[in-house]
């Protein structure tokens, strides 16, 4: 959301945050066991109807207890590791590259049942009108071209939310390429940095990093990505009205 200063709306500029220095909390959600959890941005800093974006590292044998949203809606992207995601009573198998919706008001949770850390990315957004679809399981890496040079599987989520979600996209950059991009006028983006590492510019500025890093980029606002080797990103717009 934006912040009205003296009648002006007064935008926010990019956000930069990794996943180092999570909390540990323990039974979340009436869940089991030990997790890893940090929010990389809070919706209020965020351009658009964003509530948060986080990242979870669930130890083997925890799991975030069943819950429902009833504020929000949510996206789980499974970065590393299997999880079992239990959604209104079916469980859903799923592994790296696995995208979850979960639309308002659907009971879920997630665990690991494995023997081996279980890493997944969060984002969650207010709600629109109108009625919710139904849960999604998707795997997004399956969806990239068979081709050289710069990749991209994109998803549109406006199908399974009410809110102003807009597309998620994976974006795979061979060593030595260079590529830029704007977030477009009328949409706020997220990039998290999966494998790899890159230098990002936004503005002029440059940030570095490896997996793990995320910059949150606001409505049309170039940016531009550097892969020494080769390096996989995720990309999440939300529309701002």
């Amino acid at each position: 959301m934006a912040t009205i200063v003296r009648g002006e709306r007064s935008p926010f500029g990019p956000i930069i945050n990794d996943t180092s220095g999570p909390a540990l909390t323990h039974r979340q959600v009436g869940g089991e066991g030990a997790c890893r959890w940090k929010m990389l941005m809070n919706g209020m800093h965020l351009e658009g109807e964003w509530n948060c974006v986080e990242y979870v590292v669930l130890t083997p044998g925890a799991s975030v207890g069943e819950h429902v949203h009833m504020r929000t809606e949510e996206i789980y992207y499974i970065v590393r590791g299997q999880a079992v995601v239990t959604m209104n009573d079916v469980e859903l198998h799923a592994g790296p590259g696995d995208l979850i919706t979960t639309p308002i008001g659907a009971a879920h949770s997630i665990a690991n049942r494995s023997d081996e850390e279980m890493h997944f990315f969060v984002i969650e957004v207010y709600p629109g009108e109108g009625r919710a679809a139904a849960p999604a399981h998707l795997n997004v890496p399956a969806r990239l071209p068979d081709t050289d040079g710069v990749r991209r599987a994109t998803v549109d989520l406006r199908p399974y939310f009410t809110g102003d979600w807009d597309s998620f996209t994976l974006l795979d950059v061979p060593g030595g390429d260079t590529v830029t991009e704007e977030a477009q006028a009328g949409h706020a983006q997220v990039l998290h940095l999966l494998d790899g590492n890159a230098e990002f510019e936004v503005y002029g500025e440059r940030h570095e990093g490896g997996p793990g890093l995320s910059l949150a980029i606001p409505p049309h606002t170039p940016w531009t990505v550097r892969a020494a080797g080769p390096v996989s990103l995720i990309s999440t717009r939300v529309a701002v009205r």
